[in-house]
């Protein structure tokens, strides 16, 4: 509209002001930059708009003052998104920013309460991670390049699942750190290549026994089922006697018990891992959304416990 739009049906820039409260160059940048069209010019050559003009400001206004972004607000005002999915869209963004603020906060705290020479030490394990979303990639990458080839896509994604917890969504100091140690064990140069179809037995039975027998040991572990228990302990001595070629006997329990004892040795890569892994995710198994399972730290210590004679925690695992 042009020319005499001076009428009852348009208002200018100024009322708009008046209205709204805002800076009538505040309302003049929301009309140059799409927000709030212009409908024609007085004779006098001055702005007006629609009779929509109101409702439509106002709702910008509002917008802005939640800290909406010109950008989501210029997707609402085109109808190219809704307000609902405006509110979700920006909700999911604060989650994240929170998410990514309170492991900040936590890596700070991880390098402010220790002594000066642990302080650097921690500071290139934490530095290491970058992002926790990035970190889990790497993970990720690694149990790819560590578990043999040939495994079935399938059950080599049970195991990852179960293998590389995801970064905690509330994070404590310790979680952060524990999360940190766990990605510098994956990512060093002595990290290492899980059993090879070389073996006597078939590898993808021996990880489909390992993952029954670590379900079971989950199960018990929630539920406290001795019976449970004891039949987790049958399948993961079975899958490891099935792989060696060997019958699950007393002498083959006792072998196995002095491999896993010593395997707590400080050094011990798997140790190593497991033990970072139980602190990330605690002594109860959550289930991933992946494969329905729990994670495979929490399981696995019960089952080192029940054949190594150790106390269940992250310091013995």
């Amino acid at each position: 509209m042009t020319g005499g739009t001076q009428g009852g049906n348009t208002v200018g820039i100024g009322e708009l002001a008046t209205r709204t409260g805002l800076p009538v160059k505040t309302i003049r940048y929301y009309s140059d930059i799409g927000l709030l069209p212009e409908c024609g010019r007085s004779p006098g050559g001055h702005r007006r708009y629609a009779a929509d003009a109101l409702p439509r400001l106002r709702l910008i206004q509002r917008l802005r003052a939640l800290g909406t972004p010109i950008a989501a607000i210029a997707a609402v005002m085109a109808g190219e998104r809704s307000l609902a999915e405006l509110v979700t869209r920006e909700l999911d963004a604060i989650q994240e920013q929170l998410r990514e603020a309170t492991w900040r906060r936590e890596v700070l705290s991880a390098l402010d309460d220790c002594p000066g020479p642990e302080r650097l030490r921690r500071l290139a394990v934490l530095a290491g991670v970058g992002s926790p979303d990035d970190a889990h990639d790497r993970l990720v990458r690694y149990w790819h390049w560590a578990l043999p080839a040939d495994l079935p896509h399938r059950l080599a994604q049970a195991v990852i699942d179960g293998a590389v917890p995801a970064p905690p969504a509330a994070p404590t100091t310790a979680n952060v750190l524990a999360y940190a140690e766990l990605h510098a064990v994956a990512t060093a140069e002595d990290r290492r290549r899980q059993p090879q179809p070389h073996q006597v037995g078939d590898v993808a039975s021996f990880y489909a026994g390992l993952l029954d027998a670590c379900g079971l040991a989950g199960e018990a572990l929630v539920s406290g089922c001795p019976d449970l228990r004891a039949e987790a302990l049958d399948h993961f001595v079975r899958a490891y006697a099935r792989i060696g070629g060997h019958d699950d006997t007393p002498a083959f329990r006792a072998r196995l018990r002095a491999r896993f004892r010593r395997g707590t040795r400080a050094g011990s890569f798997s140790l190593r891992y497991w033990r970072q892994a139980f602190a990330v995710t605690g002594e109860t198994p959550r289930p991933s959304a992946a494969s329905g399972r729990g994670h495979l730290a929490a399981p696995l210590a019960a089952l080192h416990h029940q054949i190594a004679g150790l106390p269940l925690t992250a310091d013995t695992l």
